[in-house]
């Protein structure tokens, strides 16, 4: 009969949403979608979601550990990042960091934790740094994973950091091409900012547009249609 129970109850688990994916996955595009200092809360909280979400999704000790791992450098970061600049924050966990990459870099866990630390980078102000993480992140991570377009995403915005807008702008029309639509109103709102510095007036407009169309309620829909109508 107990048997029969942990059957049962194994069939539910495999039927419910995927909570690892759904938890993790909102609380990347969180610490993705704002590029800021401010935002060190939202590390956090990633990093508290990320590891009671594997535990309880992988059950696996290997996994867990990874997890428990990438949240202690993250904590530790979080603790710097209260007292400090992100760039110095930064350098107080940098050893740690490239470590657990180093050593969990088949996890999930290392992973993800690649993703992070790429977007820290940026957040410091080391855009070529960050560039190096964002490709190895999307070397590491399948196209159907979750937080695929979300490194797609952070590649652009690194690149245009580091004054890259040419190579930014063929990510962001990669973006544009995918399936969460936050990230890709974002990439269009940026290609046309880019399309605009290069005096391609037309391709802004046809890119504004379309982002009217697809994203009305987009955060800054109100000046570019005042751009579009101009």
């Amino acid at each position: 009969m107990s048997r029969k129970r942990i059957s049962r109850a194994r069939k539910r688990d495999l039927e419910k949403p995927d909570e690892f994916i759904s938890v993790t996955s909102t609380a990347i595009q969180t610490l993705n979608r704002y590029r800021t200092p401010l935002a060190i809360g939202v590390v956090v909280v990633f990093a508290s979601l990320a590891v009671f979400s594997a535990v309880r999704f992988f059950g696996n000790r290997a996994e867990s550990r990874a997890f428990e791992r990438l949240s202690a450098n993250l904590n530790a970061y979080a603790e710097a990042a209260r007292e400090s600049t992100p760039l110095k924050a930064l350098e107080q966990v940098k050893s740690s960091f490239e470590t657990f990459l180093t050593e969990e870099d088949r996890r999930e866990g290392g992973r993800l934790g690649r993703l992070v630390y790429a977007d820290l980078n940026y957040r410091a102000g080391l855009y070529d740094t960050a560039v190096a993480h964002y490709e190895q992140a999307l070397d590491a991570l399948p196209r159907d994973h979750f937080a695929y377009e979300n490194a797609l995403s952070g590649m652009g915005y690194a690149l245009l950091g580091a004054n890259q807008d040419d190579a930014a702008a063929e990510w962001f029309k990669k973006l544009v091409d995918g399936e969460h639509p936050q990230l890709k109103a974002d990439a269009m709102f940026q290609l046309g900012r880019l399309y605009g510095k290069q005096g391609r007036t037309d391709k802004q407009k046809e890119v504004y547009q379309r982002l009217l169309e697809e994203a009305p309620a987009y955060i800054y829909a109100d000046l570019i249609r005042q751009k579009v109508e101009s």
